[in-house]
Parts: C-alpha cells; sequence; structure tokens
C-alpha cells in the first residue's frame, strides 16, 4: 500500500529531504534530482517533492541549453561633460579669486593691520603716562615711530612724555626737601614748578600746608615766650588757637602745656588769701579745660569734684537750705578740711548751727544734738556756741548726767578733743530705713538710705557707729517677743542655725535645739518681725545663698541657686515682705532688696564702690 502524507507526515524529517533542499537551495541540480526521484518513490503522491523535482529537472535543462554572452557597456557622456564644464568653472573662478586677493585685498589688509598695531601702541603709551609710568610711554611711542616716522600724534605725546619726567622729578625733589623739613627749599621748588607747570598735582595744597604749620610754628614759640615772661593768660590763648587751627600739631606736648596752665590757673585761684569763693567757678572752668587735656588724670578730677561740691553747697548755703548745704560741704571737708582756708568749715559751722535750731524748733532733739556736736567738733577758732547747746540738750535726751563738751582751740589745732565723745545718733529712730556700711572713697562709714535706694545720708565713720551697728544687727536674732533667739553652733561637725530656748523655773536653762541640719555650713540667722520664719545663709548648693526655715525646722525653703556668686547678710523689712542682702552678683559688693519667695530682686545700691551688711531697721 503506497504511503500517503498528511499533516502529521514526516517526509520533511527526512535526512535525504534535508539533503536535497540543501542541493536545490545551492543550484546543484544534479545531485537534487536524484536526491528528489528517490524520495519521489518512496514518498509516492507527495505534492512538494513532485514540484520540487519539477523545478530542479527546469533549472538544470535551463543551464545546459542557454549560452552566456558578454554584457556590452553602454556609456551616457552627457552627464560627465556637464560636470567637468562645472569643475573647470568653479577652478578658474578660484584662481581669479586668489589673483584678485593678491593683487588687491591683501594690501589693505597689510594696511589695517597696520593701523590696529599703531593704536595698540598710541593707547598703551597714553595709558602708561596717565599712570605716570613715563619709561613704557616712551618706549611704546618710539616703537610707533619705528613703523609710522610721520605719525604727529606719536612725536607730541613723545615730547609731552619726556616733559612730563621731568617735572615728576623735580616734584620728588621738592616733597623730599619738604619730608625732611626743608621748607624754604621746598616751597621754591614748588613754586619753580608751578611756573612751569600751573595746577601740578598737589603743589598747591603742599605750599597752603606748608604756609599752615610755620604760622602754627610762630604760634608755638609765641606761647612759650609769653609763658617765659609769666603772662600764662596769654600763652594758653595762644595754645588754645593752635588747637582750633590744627589738633593734631605737636598734640602731645600742646596738651600737656595747657592741662598745666590750666591746673596751676585753678589752684591758684583756691590759693589765694584772703578765699575768694565768688571765683571758684572760674577755677572749676580751668580744671574742666584741664580734663578736656587729659580726662583721666587723678588730680584733675579731684579739684574739679570738690569746686563741683562747694559750688553746690555755696548755692544751698545762700538758700539758707541748711541740710544740702551740709550734704554737700560735709565730702569736700572731709577730704580737704580747708579748702579755701576756713571758708568751707565755717559754712558748715553756720549750716549745722541752722539745722540743728531748725531740728530743735520740731522737737527733733536726737538730730538736733547731732548737728551741735558735729559743729562743736568743728576745727574754727570759736565753737563755744555749738558746744553749749549741744550740751544743753544732752540733759533732755537721757536721764543721766552727761560730760560738758569742750571747743577746739582754733583752726590750726590738731583733732578737736572732749571731755566725752558725743553719743552716736540713734540707730533706732531710721525705722522703715536701711543702714549700711559703705566704702565711698569720698567718704567711707555708715549710711541710711530708704528702701528704694534713694536719699542716702551719711551717719558717720565706722568707729564711731561700730558698737551700735553691731547691737542692732543682734536684736535681728530674737523672735518678736524676746523669749527666743538663734546663733550658729557646731551641730554633727558642721556650723549650723540653734535656737536658744528661754530660762523657765521649773526646766532652768534648757540646753539649744538644733533648727538646721545641712550639709554645709549654715549661719547668720535673723528671725522675721512677724515670727514665722528665720532667714539665714547656707552653702548648702557649695554657694553661699540665702534660705528661709520655719522656727520648729518644719519647712525650709531655698530663696535663690547660685553658680559662682553669693548672697550674704539678710534683713527683714518691718512688715516681714521683703529681705534686704547683700551680693557680688554684679561684681562688687552691693545692697539688693527681693520679695521672700526670692523674686523681683533689685539693686538699691547702683554705685562704683563697696556697700554691704544691710539692716532694715525694724
Amino acid at each position: 500500500m503506497a504511503a500517503t502524507f498528511g499533516a502529521n507526515s514526516t517526509e520533511y524529517d527526512d535526512p535525504q529531504f534535508q539533503e536535497a533542499a540543501t542541493h536545490f537551495h545551492m543550484g546543484q541540480w544534479d545531485k537534487a534530482i536524484r536526491l528528489l526521484e528517490t524520495l519521489q518513490a518512496r514518498y509516492p503522491g507527495d505534492a512538494r517533492i513532485d514540484q520540487m523535482l519539477k523545478d530542479a529537472r527546469f533549472k538544470a535543462h535551463l543551464e545546459t541549453n542557454t549560452e552566456i554572452k558578454e554584457k556590452r557597456v553602454i556609456i551616457n557622456w552627457r552627464p560627465i561633460l556637464t560636470r567637468v564644464a562645472i569643475v573647470g568653472t568653479l577652478a578658474l573662478l578660484v584662481i581669479a579669486g586668489i589673483w584678485v586677493l593678491r593683487a588687491r585685498l591683501l594690501p589693505m589688509l597689510v594696511e589695517a593691520q597696520l593701523q590696529r598695531q599703531q593704536a595698540q601702541l598710541m593707547n598703551t603709551a597714553q595709558a602708561a603716562l596717565t599712570a605716570g609710568d613715563y619709561d613704557t610711554a616712551e618706549q611704546r611711542l618710539l616703537e610707533l615711530l619705528a613703523k609710522s616716522p610721520d605719525d604727529v600724534s606719536a612725536t607730541a605725546l613723545l615730547a609731552d612724555t619726556r616733559w612730563q619726567r621731568e617735572l615728576f622729578a623735580l616734584y620728588n625733589e621738592a616733597v623730599a626737601a619738604d619730608n625732611a623739613g626743608n621748607d624754604e627749599l621746598a616751597l621754591s621748588m614748588y613754586a619753580d614748578l608751578q611756573m612751569k607747570s600751573p595746577g601740578y598735582r598737589d603743589i598747591s595744597n603742599r605750599i597752603l600746608a606748608i604756609r599752615h604749620t610755620q604760622e602754627l610754628d610762630q604760634l608755638m614759640q609765641q606761647a612759650k615766650n609769653l609763658l617765659m615772661l609769666g603772662f600764662e593768660s596769654e600763652a594758653s590763648n595762644a595754645l588754645a588757637q593752635i588747637q582750633a587751627m590744627d589738633v593734631n600739631y605737636r598734640r602731645s606736648e600742646v596738651s600737656e602745656m595747657l592741662f598745666d596752665l590750666n591746673m596751676r590757673r585753678g589752684k591758684r585761684i583756691l590759693e589765694q588769701n584772703p578765699p575768694q569763693p565768688a571765683e571758684v567757678s572760674v577755677a572749676l572752668a580751668a580744671f574742666n579745660t584741664a580734663l578736656q587735656q587729659q580726662p583721666n588724670d587723678p588730680g584733675a578730677i579731684t579739684e574739679a569734684r570738690l569746686a563741683v561740691g562747694f559750688l553746690r553747697g555755696r548755692e544751698a548755703y545762700d538758700q539758707r537750705d541748711w541740710l544740702n548745704t551740709i550734704n554737700s560741704l560735709r565730702p569736700v571737708f572731709a577730704e580737704r578740711a580747708s579748702y579755701l582756708g576756713n571758708t568751707t568749715a565755717s559754712m558748715l559751722f553756720v549750716s549745722m548751727m541752722g539745722a540743728g535750731d531748725d531740728y530743735a524748733a520740731s522737737n527733733d532733739l536726737l538730730n538736733a544734738y547731732e548737728m551741735y556736736s558735729q559743729a562743736c567738733q568743728l576745727p574754727l577758732s570759736d565753737t563755744t556756741s555749738a558746744c553749749a547747746k549741744a550740751s544743753s540738750v544732752v540733759p533732755l535726751l537721757t536721764p543721766t548726767a552727761t560730760p560738758t563738751l569742750t571747743p577746739t582751740p582754733g583752726p590750726t589745732a590738731p583733732p578737736p578733743s572732749a571731755t566725752a565723745t558725743a553719743t552716736p545718733r540713734p540707730l533706732r529712730t531710721f525705722r522703715g530705713r536701711i543702714i549700711f556700711k559703705s566704702e565711698n572713697p569720698d567718704l567711707p562709714g555708715i549710711y541710711v538710705m530708704d528702701p528704694d535706694g534713694s536719699n542716702r545720708e551719711y551717719l558717720g565713720t565706722f568707729q564711731r557707729y561700730e558698737q551700735a551697728f553691731a547691737d542692732l544687727r543682734e536684736t535681728e536674732r530674737y523672735s518678736p517677743d524676746g523669749t527666743y533667739w538663734v546663733s550658729t553652733a557646731d551641730v554633727d561637725g558642721n556650723p549650723q542655725i540653734i535656737l536658744h530656748l528661754p530660762v523657765t523655773s521649773q526646766f532652768g536653762e534648757l540646753p539649744p535645739k538644733p533648727v538646721t541640719r545641712m550639709t554645709g555650713m549654715s549661719y547668720d540667722p535673723v528671725w522675721s518681725p512677724d515670727g514665722a520664719w528665720i532667714a539665714f545663709v547656707t552653702t548648702e548648693n557649695e554657694s553661699d545663698d540665702i534660705w528661709k526655715t520655719r522656727p520648729d525646722s518644719s519647712e525650709q525653703v531655698a530663696l535663690m541657686r547660685n553658680d559662682w556668686e553669693w548672697d550674704k547678710h539678710p534683713s527683714w523689712s518691718p512688715d516681714s515682705q521683703r529681705i534686704v542682702f547683700f551680693s557680688n552678683r554684679d561684681g562688687d559688693r552691693q545692697l539688693f532688696v527681693m520679695d521672700t519667695n526670692g523674686r523681683n530682686v533689685t539693686n538699691i545700691s547702683r554705685v562704683p564702690w563697696a556697700e554691704y551688711e544691710p539692716i532694715w531697721v525694724k
């Protein structure tokens, strides 16, 4: 049974079919025909094999019977000739352009390049001349003239360059003479330059400067001559004129001369005999002028300060304002008792007597006694009236007999003496105010002021009020009823606050009770007027801070916490609502007030010197 092929036949997978297909595609018709005939017998009826065999036989027959003839080449000459003509025309145009460039354009280009070079040389020369570089300017102009000998502009600029170099050399010589201080030679050379080239550089200004200096030199010599002849006022005027004309002219020398003249003038006024109080304002003007020359001179500062104090005191004295007179003149007297001879002491005496009389009239005997006793001790020839009035007031102050004060013998006598020292003004009379110690350089000692820092008043020296101050501070240790008191003692090896109990008939004297047991030291306790709190200082937090505690130790509160600064010496206000203390938080020791919770801290000193150990008088 003959084989049939369909969609699932495998004749195309037959190796001979693959080989026949390869020969067929390669044009190897004989080999392809033999293999296809074999495949046709093996797979009869296969249309594809039949067709391939038919095609192979046809192509084999075609190759066998076809004669291959040589192919003739036909050339189209027209386009070729057209292209040749175009190329030839372009070549002729190029040749013609090269000829024209060489014959006409090239010389024009060369000329243009030469002109550019010449212009560049001219510009460089002009810039160098403007900058004062005469060598470069001349070199460029010579190069330009080498290229263009007939260039009129270059020739003129070369001549100007050489002229400018000559002027500049003369100018440098004149400046050298000027700097060397040879004024006459410099002026002569500057004048020559001005004639050759009016307005050349800064010659006019230099001539004016030399003449200005010569004028100043003449004034300086005039001032020195006047000073030698003793005409100080005229010499001072000449020196002031020098400073007005030129503040930098021999500045140090002129300033020192003016300073010395004004200091001598001011001191001469103050040393007149008899004293001339009305001329102190003239002396103050002289001291202020001296300070304009040397603002930090301590001598001039002192003289000006004393003069201001005296003038203020004299103004108050003329108005019979005794207390302001005393406040103004007392610092002057304390620093220089012989100020204007005995004028200051005499004015103080009158003012103290007047103030004492005013106090006595208002029945303020304590202040009256203070004024009379201070007047009694002034180094004047006669203070008998003051001593008598002071003695007459004493019996009204105390029931016990008191010594009689003795007046001082005279203005040149040693410090006043008395058969008894006048009693300091009782500090308790300043209730509601703050008493403190001050290092005021003009008047150190004990002061009193209002809680806001106003109305400062000097009370006396540290020695005068030492015991009274200590006694007043001691009263702050006691409870309001006076039965308990606090102090500092060693507790477990560390200073702590202890409470002293009252002596009773039943138990006698009981041992003190510790109020604080802190790791740091605790000291300086003070009892609040309402009895609720005890304020103290402790190093519990490594710095000296103010705390408060209940008397029974039930509540202990830090009012503030410092890092490097410290707060010390607390003192309660009479209403127990505020505390005054001193601290270094602003640098030097100053007085501060705060609320009892440690808030609203305010500096009430506000002075450049130390103030400390305040007591708020209850």
